[in-house]
């Protein structure tokens, strides 16, 4: 299926040794105050106690004015009583995407694509078998406006599936014809969709002749040095130990079930599931401290030229609600904060990991359960305190106030 480029692969290998260095990022490493660190520790409590569906949170700030925190708080393992610890692996659901287009933007970079290419273009044997993607092009499925359904919220496909049969390993060919059966719209629709992320998997494997798995650790995990931090090949459903267990809430279920799922409990633990159904649009796991070397190379724009990195960021509608979106990475709408970065859910799972370049702060925060946003973002407001209007906003419009 896949096709090998000898000569490509040792351009590649030439490009990744000057890349490795250019990719080195530092974190602020001074320690916060105790009255700060208090600050922290008093409103992810209060959190806690107005959300008790939420096990655990885990925190991570890195700040060159205010010092550098990062805790974890609640259960990590609810039926064995293990406590959350900051060494703790999760899954990190769309953070993942943005892992995926950094290494599509490496391959502009590089010259093996351009951005206005179209799928035909970069790999026609995907673009024969799915003809109705053939003409988008790999800005588009970036910036999520390409007009594919997302084959995650397609009702009776893949969540409905995998809520049934938890141990399914999902061929991500499958997972594209979900999306693209249920008909496209025009291209230019915004419309968020893990599908986009599938196709450009694909493409980025057809290009380099290499796994993406290998493509992560080689061009990402291992320069930037997160050793916690990986995409795991399909029929891998572990989690590196020590681990943040994965627990369904009410809300979580409830989206499963608009999907065409069968209602399942509540607490449910999804740890031993196959991750598979995310591919590098929502598998991979990683840490705290990992996260924040993420956020603090902008989502890996460290990795790219500063032209390419410059576009990254022009952000434009893709019918988010709070967010806005650029070439896989988000923003919070206008006048909440400075941060780019990205929302990230798995089955199981859900956090925010992000930087204000302006600021120089990079935050993390993830859960260990999922679909119910709002005390993610709260946690995310203690860390940064311009998103806390949009948090009220979303607290007041949530009451019916």
């Amino acid at each position: 299926m896949r096709r090998p480029f000898p000569l490509i692969a040792i351009v590649l290998a030439l490009t990744m040794a000057v890349s490795a260095t250019a990719a080195a990022v530092e974190l602020p490493t001074d320690a916060m105050s105790d009255e700060d660190k208090a600050a922290i520790d008093a409103g992810i409590a209060a959190i806690m106690e107005e959300h008790p569906e939420v096990p655990a949170f885990y925190v991570g700030l890195w700040s060159p004015e205010r010092g550098s925190y990062q805790q974890a708080y609640g259960m990590a393992d609810v039926a064995a009583g293990r406590a959350a610890s900051v060494d703790d692996h999760f899954r990190i659901g769309s953070v993942s995407k943005t892992f995926g287009a950094t290494i599509i933007l490496q391959l502009v970079d590089e010259g093996l694509l351009a951005l206005d290419d179209t799928v035909a273009d970069a790999d026609p044997g995907l673009a024969e078998q799915f003809p109705e993607v053939a003409d988008i092009p790999i800005r588009d499925l970036l910036g999520m406006t390409s007009g594919i359904p997302d084959y995650m919220n397609v009702p009776d496909a893949t969540v409905a599936t995998h809520a049934q049969y938890p141990d399914t390993q999902w061929d991500p060919l499958d997972l594209i014809s979900f999306g693209v059966g249920r008909g496209l719209s025009a291209v230019g629709t915004p419309g968020y969709s893990t599908t986009n992320y599938i196709i450009l998997q694909e493409i980025a494997e057809t290009l380099t002749g290499q796994a993406i798995q290998e493509l992560v650790q080689e061009r990402l995990t291992d320069p930037l040095g997160m050793p916690g931090t990986a995409l795991p090949y399909n029929e891998d459903t572990t989690l590196p130990e020590p681990l943040a267990r994965g627990y369904m809430s009410p809300a979580c279920v409830q989206e499963l079930v608009e999907d065409g799922a069968e209602p399942i409990p509540d607490d449910t633990d999804t740890t031993d599931w196959n991750a598979s159904y995310g591919q590098i649009g929502g598998s991979m796991h990683s840490t705290i401290d990992d996260l924040g070397l993420w956020a603090a190379s902008m989502s890996g724009s460290s990795t790219l030229s500063d032209e390419l990195a410059t576009e990254r960021i022009e952000m434009h509608d893709a019918d988010l609600g709070v967010f806005t979106y650029g070439l896989g990475v988000m923003q919070f709408v206008e006048g909440f904060g400075g941060q780019y970065g990205h929302e990230g859910e798995a089955i199981g799972w859900e956090g925010w990991a992000g930087h204000d370049p302006a600021t120089g702060e990079s935050y993390v925060v993830f859960t260990n359960t999922c679909a119910d946003s709002l005390p993610m973002l709260g946690a995310v407001a203690v860390l940064d305190p311009s998103v806390q209007p949009l948090v009220d906003a979303l607290t007041a419009l949530g009451s019916g106030d």
